[in-house]
């Protein structure tokens, strides 16, 4: 990405040793559209040391803010070998997260703010990553969370030729959306691959029978896991009592919780 895409920078004011939150306006050339990237360094951050970074969707909502910590009431801990880069949308959330999160590779099923996710897959790829990863050289692995149409975006890069995250988080990955896209995706991918070298946990809440997310990803878990894959690990981690907002908090916590090593 070059240097003139980054056309906003504010680093908030800290004192020595804390953690530090820096908010970038950056244009993809991909998606046309613009993004609020905020990079979130622990305390004590060192050039010297190696650390996961941790790419997420919904930067401006629910559980950017959790993660963010925007609110001292709710906000997750992060661990001292993570970095946070959060993505946000700007203007009318509703509308741009079908755009970039929901994939249309098979059906071609395109409308002007729906399906586009290959067009965001290339803004991570060519454009974020590179120019993220060129200021912070440090990086020990590179991780990716999504929550709800974020999940399936998620689970989505698993089928990618390029394997752009070394450790996949989905919560509540909506699997059905645009009529059960992801399993067409999985299965095209299956016809000409054995082989799927990814790091994937999939939360999803007890609760989560009503929208359809609960059903439609215990079939896609168990798709995948039975086809047998060399070099996959997959686990799911079914909450209990957590419905497709609530589970925001514990889904989060226990995948930072497996980025402490």
């Amino acid at each position: 990405m070059k240097s003139s895409l980054w056309v906003l920078f504010l680093l908030l004011p800290v004192f020595a040793g804390a953690q530090t939150t820096q908010i970038d306006t950056v244009y993809s050339v991909n998606t046309k559209d613009k993004y609020v990237i905020t990079v979130r360094k622990p305390a004590g951050f060192s050039a010297s040391k190696k650390y996961h970074l941790v790419y997420m969707t919904d930067g401006g909502i629910g559980m950017g803010d959790y993660v963010l910590g925007n609110s001292k009431s709710w906000a997750a801990t992060i661990p001292p070998n993570c970095v946070i880069i959060a993505i946000g949308h700007i203007g009318d959330y509703n509308t741009k997260r079908p755009r970039d999160l929901i994939p249309s590779d098979i059906t071609k099923n395109v409308e002007t703010n729906f399906g586009k996710a290959d067009k965001f897959y290339l803004f991570l790829k060519n454009e974020l990553i590179p120019s993220i990863e060129k200021k912070i050289t440090n990086k020990k692995s590179r991780a990716f969370i999504g929550h709800s149409f974020g999940g399936l975006f998620c689970l989505y890069t698993l089928f990618k030729d390029d394997k752009l995250f070394d450790r996949h988080f989905a919560i509540s990955p909506s699997c059905w959306a645009n009529y059960y896209e992801l399993d067409k995706i999985e299965e095209a991918y299956f016809k000409k691959n054995k082989q799927l070298n990814a790091n994937v946990t999939i939360y999803v809440g007890g609760l989560e029978f009503l929208n359809k997310v609960l059903y439609s990803t215990r079939s896609f878990y168990n798709t995948v896991t039975g086809r047998k894959y060399t070099g996959l690990k997959m686990v799911k981690d079914e909450i209990g009592n957590a419905n497709h907002f609530s589970i925001r908090k514990p889904a989060v916590d226990r995948a930072l919780e497996q980025l402490k090593d």
